[in-house]
């Protein structure tokens, strides 16, 4: 599904020149369900970002599927996002001036639907994620699990090919936790594709393969 070759991505701080990727190789088969480790600063964020199309890297080459990411401009990393790709993070990154329904269907804006397909689709997601009741609520009203259950859903909304997922639950209690991963092995048995970088070894556990972030690359974690 991917293959990443050589990647190389730098940043200048002051007058110094930080390498956060340094060659890095990497192949996701579709259906896969994998967890990156590392320190912090290691590069796993900036990973992420690129495999989301948010950043570009320095030289090498990102492949999804039969197409070239790594050629593509900003304008076209925007569609292959919107089409292929889930995005959750730590923080939520909810609007507190919508509601769940309206933070839901927010990747549906600019779409072509209808009212009444917007509804069904963030109906079914409710449904599926098990907070229809939640819809009408204001965001800051929730809980931190409520919270992450809406940004996974606004995650799914497009039915994407692949959902990455940054310290997911880095702000939730271990039972809330627990709940994610579940929702996230559940949709891994659906056929989603997943890459979550996390700290927690809870989290990586749950995961078919780990890798280890150090020095720019990444290399499996064997047991």
């Amino acid at each position: 599904m991917i293959t990443l070759k050589d990647l190389r991505k730098s940043y200048e701080v002051g007058e110094r020149q930080v390498d956060v990727l340094n060659g890095l190789d990497l192949e996701i088969k579709q259906g896969d369900m994998l967890a990156i480790m590392g320190r912090s600063g290691s590069g796993k964020s900036t990973l992420l970002n690129i495999l989301a199309g948010l950043d570009t890297a320095d030289s090498g080459v990102y492949q999804y599927k039969q197409v070239y990411i790594s050629e593509m401009n900003g304008n076209q990393r925007a569609q292959f996002r919107k089409k292929h790709i889930g995005f959750i993070v730590q923080n939520f990154a909810l609007i507190d001036s919508k509601n769940v329904f309206e933070n839901i269907a927010l990747p549906l804006r600019y779409s072509k639907l209808s009212r009444g397909e917007i509804r069904d689709r963030v109906d079914r997601v409710l449904a599926d994620l098990r907070i229809t009741e939640l819809q009408s609520k204001a965001v800051d009203t929730l809980s931190g699990g409520e919270m992450q259950r809406v940004a996974i859903a606004r995650a799914l909304i497009q039915n994407p090919d692949l959902i990455l997922a940054d310290e997911p639950t880095g702000a939730l209690d271990e039972q809330t936790e627990a709940e994610i991963l579940d929702i996230f092995a559940k949709l891994n048995q659906q056929g989603k594709t997943l890459v979550v970088v996390t700290h927690d070894q809870v989290v990586a556990d749950y995961c078919q393969q780990i890798y280890y972030m150090q020095e720019g690359k990444v290399a499996p974690i064997t047991s």
